[in-house]
Order: structure tokens, then sequence, then C-alpha cells
């Protein structure tokens, strides 16, 4: 009879087991989800300081990239609508908040586009004067009215931008490109281009196949050769 209530009681605990697990699975880890909440509030107090709003309680579990989808409230006091924006978050930390379409939507397409392919061309042409291998760039300069017509170092976007950069590896090794990296992230800073992220991606071609190594880096990031993957 002991036996019995024993492996009944196993089983009770394995079934409560897989129970907790699918539904955390589906539904995400409460805690997690606190702070993937706690993120994002402050995530809107900084980007948006002014901003009337309210995060609604329940959030979405989305498996797929692992993320919290939280539906954030935005009052607009002088015509009184209140406005839905969604707001993804990932649920490890530090819970980067990687979905605002609050800011898609306020984004001028039009004039983004124009600003960008003049960043773009600005910064390829004064790289080049250092790193001569360098032979594409590619930002993501947003802006939300036409009031701007020309982009320049100083010109102060409502997010700092992603600046990707296409390098021919050639018989470059590690330690080359690390100093060459250094060397763009000191031009990029000396610029004061506020962007928030720089990756500079090496190109070679194998044995017909084309290859990519890359070093990634923040404005302040350290490098060390630890960086070139």
């Amino acid at each position: 009879m002991m036996k019995k209530k024993i492996l009944y009681s196993i089983i009770a605990t394995t079934l409560i087991s897989i129970v907790l697990f699918t539904y955390m699975k589906v539904a995400g880890n409460p805690y997690e989800m606190n702070n993937a909440r706690e993120s994002l509030k402050a995530y809107l107090e900084e980007t948006y300081p002014d901003m009337d709003y309210k995060i609604k309680w329940s959030a979405k579990y989305v498996s797929t990239d692992e993320s919290y989808r939280f539906e954030v409230m935005v009052k607009d006091s002088s015509l009184g609508v209140e406005t839905t924006y969604p707001f993804d978050v990932y649920r490890y930390k530090p819970n980067e908040v990687f979905n605002d379409t609050l800011h898609k939507s306020r984004v001028d397409i039009d004039t983004s586009k124009k600003l960008n392919k003049q960043a773009e061309q600005y910064i390829l042409t004064f790289l080049q004067k250092k790193v001569p291998e360098l032979y594409q760039v590619d930002t993501d300069v947003e802006v939300y009215n036409n009031d701007v017509t020309v982009w320049t170092p100083k010109l102060k976007t409502p997010k700092p931008i992603l600046i990707i950069l296409e390098m021919e590896k050639g018989d470059l090794n590690k330690e080359q490109m690390l100093q060459q990296a250094k060397t763009i992230q000191q031009q990029l800073n000396e610029e004061s281009i506020d962007y928030y992220l720089a990756e500079v991606g090496y190109h070679e071609i194998v044995n017909g196949e084309e290859n990519y190594e890359y070093v990634s880096f923040t404005p302040q990031q350290k490098l060390t050769i630890n960086d070139v993957d």
C-alpha cells in the first residue's frame, strides 16, 4: 500500500511538473515577465519622458523569439484620444526592447530614406581615408518629420543609429581586423555621430563560398581580440 502511495505521488508530481512546464512554455514565466515589464517602463521613461501612458498588466509570451509583447496605452491629452501600441521585450536580461511600434508610427519614411543615403555616403567617404578596404555602409537613420533635408554628424535623431560596414578581408588577420575596428570606432566618435552600435563585416570567398567575420561595438566599448568573430 505504501509503495502505491509513493508511486501515485511520483506520478502526480510528474504530471504537475509537465503541466507547469507546458504552461510556462506557452504563457511565459511570471518572474521574467515582471523583469521585462520593468525594462519596458525604464525604456519608456527615458525615450518618451513627457508621455502620458499606461502599460497593460497582461502580456503575451511569444515563443518564436522568446519575448513578451506588452500593450502600451498612450493618451493624447489635447485630443482626448487614447491609442494602444504593442512593444516587444526579450525575456532574458537585459530585457532589451526590440519592437517599438510607437516610434515606427511616427517615422517619416520618405525623408528618412533620403537622409540614410546621405549618411551612408558621408560615412563611407570619410572612413575610406583611414580604412580603404571599406566598400559599403548601411544605416537606419529615422526622423519624424520632413523638416530636416540634410544629414550631418551633428543631426540628433529620435534614436541613435545602427551602422553596418562591409569590408574586403583580403589577407588581414584577426589582429589587423581588430586594429581596423578600433580605427573605425575612433573615427566615428571623433565625428560625434550618434550611433548605438556599429557592425563591421569582413567579406571573403573561400572555395567559391562567401564567408563573413564580424566585429561589433558600441561607441564606448573597449575592443579586444575576443570581439572578432
